[in-house]
């Protein structure tokens, strides 16, 4: 049976992907969604530790998935759980 931690880490993070959506679309309605990152309006902390979260996981999740892929397809068949 494949290991599921890199889908692990990847549901983990959706939450902050989530978080980051809806702050950007909240942000392009508002009157200086344009400006979004500059002196005017810069980006808050909790938006830039959600977003770095967010990459982390990804960067973590995708390669983990992608090694327990690769493990579980090295697998002989006769290893395989049938059914």
């Amino acid at each position: 049976m494949m290991r599921v931690r890199g889908a692990i880490v990847l549901a983990a993070g959706l939450p902050f992907w989530i978080y980051f959506a809806r702050f950007i679309s909240e942000v392009k309605r508002s009157a200086l969604g344009y400006e979004l990152g500059s002196v005017a309006f810069p980006m808050p902390a909790q938006f830039r530790a959600a977003l770095f979260v967010a990459v982390i996981s990804l960067l973590l999740g995708l390669p983990l998935l992608l090694a327990d892929f690769i493990n579980w397809f090295k697998e002989r068949p006769t290893d395989r759980p049938s059914g």
